[in-house]
């Protein structure tokens, strides 16, 4: 719902609930919140906590004018930003990346490797062929990752489920369930992202 209406509802002023919603997002919170939800998840499964794999991936969003950035990706034909995300077998988010829709699926992940290096995590990257290339093959093993590609469909659009990759639709599906997320109106990368963890 439009903050003002949830200031409305809770009886708090709305400028209130966004002040301490936007501090609360610029100091991490949902990213940690959201990392130690997929960690304890892994391990309730009986996993261990960092997974030996990982799986990355890129949704096109459409954006408001007055979003932060936008672009086209020239493919899907949308104006609008890129999310870029990496999650675990689970389907449970461990990073994420937002840059304009023109961003390259490489580009777009770089800056996620260093964070996942930090977290601990050393294995594989599985992505399609959109990650294919010696340059981004050995930034990741600068950080002790494997890069591995897997076609994601038939040349008539049909979708392989391959591997653990299958995870990516189910993912992209659990989040175009929150209307909040489909259409980006944020003016701020940052506040964004924070719904995407929260979703």
């Amino acid at each position: 719902m439009q903050w003002r209406v949830a200031g409305w509802l809770s009886g708090v002023p709305f400028t209130t609930l966004h002040s301490s919603f936007a501090r609360w997002t610029r100091l991490g919170l949902w990213r940690r919140l959201g990392q130690r939800l997929a960690f304890d998840w892994r391990l309730a499964c009986g996993d261990e906590v960092l997974p030996s794999a990982v799986v990355a991936d890129s949704r096109s969003l459409q954006s408001a004018p007055t979003a932060w950035a936008r672009g086209i990706d020239g493919g899907k034909l949308v104006k609008g930003v890129k999310l870029f995300a990496v999650w675990d077998k689970h389907g449970s988010l461990l990073d994420l990346e937002l840059q304009s829709a023109n961003t390259d699926d490489r580009a777009g992940v770089l800056p996620m490797l260093p964070r996942l290096a930090a977290l601990g995590f050393e294995g594989d990257l599985l992505g399609d062929s959109g990650f294919k290339g010696a340059p981004f093959a050995a930034a990741a093993i600068e950080h002790d990752i494997h890069v591995s590609i897997s076609p994601g469909g038939t040349r008539d659009g049909r979708f392989l489920p391959n591997g653990i990759r299958w995870v990516v639709e189910r993912l992209f599906a659990w989040l175009s369930r929150y209307r909040r997320l489909n259409i980006v109106y944020d003016r701020a990368a940052d506040l964004f992202a924070g719904h995407v963890w929260i979703a």
